[in-house]
């Protein structure tokens, strides 16, 4: 079965006055492997959540990713690898709670990065996340 792919947009809006215009989507599943595209403040339909607050934009992602997820056929608790990417160090602690609260004992392994920024100036946190469905 060739791969699924959930949610295509083009992404010349998202980047204004850029020049840039490829097609991407929100997820693929391949088999029983789901990729989602890195998750942020802004929700599925491009409004964004929580200028300036890390831990509301995270909530906006944690909400995203639950939906791609079953969009997908899968489920929170089929998360194997999660990728967090914070602008500052201090957001770390609001954002693993909001994470913490949408993961419960999920346990998946992850990684924590303190990058110097992301796609948008806006955003303050991005989430990555890998699933497998049993």
């Amino acid at each position: 079965m060739p791969h699924q792919r959930f949610r295509r947009f083009d992404t010349a809006p998202w980047y204004p006055g850029q020049g840039i215009a490829d097609e991407m989507c929100m997820a693929v599943r391949a088999g029983n492997l789901v990729f989602l595209r890195g998750q942020t403040g802004f929700t599925l339909e491009g409004d964004f959540v929580g200028l300036g607050d890390a831990a509301a934009q995270a909530e906006q992602a944690m909400t995203n990713v639950k939906l791609l997820l079953e969009e997908a056929g899968s489920a929170m608790e089929h998360i194997c690898k999660i990728t967090t990417c914070v602008t500052d160090r201090a957001f770390g602690p609001d954002v693993r709670r909001v994470i913490g609260r949408h993961l419960g004992h999920v346990a998946p392994v992850g990684t924590g990065l303190i990058v110097n920024g992301l796609a948008r100036p806006e955003m303050l946190v991005g989430i990555d996340i890998d699933a497998v469905i049993p």
